[in-house]
């Protein structure tokens, strides 16, 4: 009978399933067929269960009633191709647990590169080659001697989308492929997801923007609130106000923000105070500048834009200023006066900085509650090892309130899904609230109804006078109101960059 099913050309049947995550069950009684030549999007608001329900393609998801097929895992394994946050953080893990294995045998090591990856992922017996021609576009090639950990968030991105490509599955999942890359790579990405769209695979993308489901899409199936809720042929299903429907939001989540609340607080900075500088900072990597005698000065009450392509050097300046990087401290790096290892306290640096990052949400993996992870936010730990005072938690508790998130305050943070943990983090970030609030990719996974509440959280606390915020985003929409100047990371014909300085609207 299997045999048969799959002649007829059906990669994946999930025939009344119910799954289960830990302790709970969720979509129960789904059913959902693949063939070959359908290629499906999958939408639905953050925590519906849309990561959960592609997992279960690959058997990575326990079983508790239906069937699967074909019902061995690794069947389903060797068929299919994965680009997923749960993938990028397992690639992260490893390269840390080999940094462990290798302190503790004292030998050094640089860990993997891109190309050791990628010539490991070979197509298998009895399929077709690897599409050379989407591997070429991808432009992975300047990336293939790069070390892993070396990778910004968007070339992880293209790192991952290549290694899925280069074992040319039959199945291609893309579980938000276009997230933390620049929007001239994301729409060059968005010709190749509809390119690879043929007759002898399938691909399952998931997104939360209709405008990335790409042309070829045949098939559309949305997730809310741990249920199926629709599916079928694309144009049955995406009529008026369908999406709309689908991530709406209760009023009540709507909630204003903890800083719209309070009274301007003075920060003791004058507007001319300088919070940042920088002078002729020069950053590289074995030998491969990232940038070069950057200069840069951000006053108090200045709300900046950091723009540029992947790989121009973005996340690596913000960890120069959060002290995250450590060559920090072999340049003129100044924060709030104090010189990077010129005996200026860190801590107290750190105190007055509110972080939120890819990074940092990759090393969060400590089994504490969404509520103390933002709690945490007010000693910059990962984790929670001191006592919140009554003030603290109270904060804690309005700003998830605020954020619709407060449902989620005794889960473990490990437990969540990839948009909850961003929500949480976002407030983990804001809960001081900080004297210099630094967001890089703060609206990465998000549905269209939190990259709202984000966006008028920023700009409530912008109002507020105390913070002044550094943010990087790649979709310009997602870009607060009280944003007016830009640094632009702009590449030199070196490989390395250099910064433009210009005010909004220029």
């Amino acid at each position: 009978m299997h045999a048969d099913r799959f002649k007829r050309g059906l990669l994946v049947s999930l025939n009344q399933v119910t799954l289960r995550v830990r302790d709970k069950q969720i979509l129960a009684g789904t059913s959902w067929d693949i063939h070959t030549g359908e290629h499906w999007a999958v939408v639905g608001p953050n925590g519906a269960g849309k990561s959960t329900l592609v997992r279960a393609l690959t058997g990575e998801v326990p079983v508790v009633r239906g069937e699967i097929f074909p019902p061995e895992p690794a069947s389903l394994r060797q068929q299919a191709a994965c680009l997923s946050f749960e993938h990028q953080r397992r690639l992260i893990e490893q390269e840390e647990r080999r940094d462990e294995h290798h302190a503790f045998s004292g030998r050094l090591d640089g860990g993997f590169r891109v190309g050791d990856f990628i010539r490991l992922a070979r197509p298998r017996r009895g399929e077709r080659h690897r599409p050379a021609d989407a591997l070429e576009r991808i432009q992975i090639e300047p990336l293939l001697e790069r070390r892993i950990r070396e990778l910004s968030s968007g070339e992880m991105r293209r790192f991952q989308i290549a290694l899925a490509l280069s074992a040319s599955p039959r199945l291609l999942i893309l579980d938000e492929p276009y997230e933390g890359l620049d929007p001239e790579y994301r729409a060059e990405l968005a010709k190749i997801i509809n390119e690879l769209m043929g007759p002898d695979r399938s691909v399952v993308l998931v997104t939360h923007r209709r405008r990335e489901i790409p042309p070829n899409a045949t098939h559309v199936i949305g997730v809310k609130a741990g249920q199926v809720v629709f599916q079928g042929r694309r144009e049955d299903v995406l009529g008026p106000g369908r999406m709309d429907r689908l991530y709406a939001l209760e009023s009540s989540v709507m909630r204003e923000p903890p800083a719209a609340r309070q009274p301007r607080v003075e920060s003791g900075d004058t507007p001319s105070e300088v919070l940042v500088d920088l002078r002729n900072v020069t950053v590289g990597h074995h030998g491969v500048p990232v940038f070069e005698n950057l200069c840069w000065t951000v006053r108090s009450g200045q709300h900046w834009a950091v723009c540029g392509p992947n790989g121009s050097g973005k996340t690596t300046l913000l960890s120069l200023i959060a002290g995250d990087h450590p060559q920090a401290y072999t340049n003129t790096v100044r924060v709030f006066g104090k010189l990077r290892g010129g005996g200026g306290g860190i801590g107290e640096i750190k105190a007055g900085i509110g972080l939120i990052s890819a990074e940092l949400q990759v090393r969060y993996r400590k089994a504490v509650t969404a509520e103390d992870v933002v709690l945490s936010g007010f000693f910059d730990s990962v984790g929670l090892y001191r006592r919140a005072s009554r003030d603290q938690q109270a904060a804690a508790r309005a700003w998830m309130e605020s954020f619709g998130i407060q449902p989620l305050a005794a889960k473990k943070f490990n437990h969540l899904s990839h948009g909850e943990q961003r929500m949480v983090l976002l407030a983990r970030a804001m809960v001081k609230p900080p004297r210099l609030l630094v967001l890089d990719e703060p609206c990465q996974g998000l549905d269209s109804g939190n990259r709202r509440l984000i966006l008028r959280a920023v700009d409530r606390i912008a109002a507020a006078g105390s913070t002044t915020i550094l943010y990087v985003s790649h979709h310009p929409d997602e870009t607060p109101t009280c944003i007016t100047r830009r640094l632009s990371l702009v590449r030199s014909g070196t490989g390395s960059s250099r910064g433009v300085v210009s005010f909004v609207g220029q």
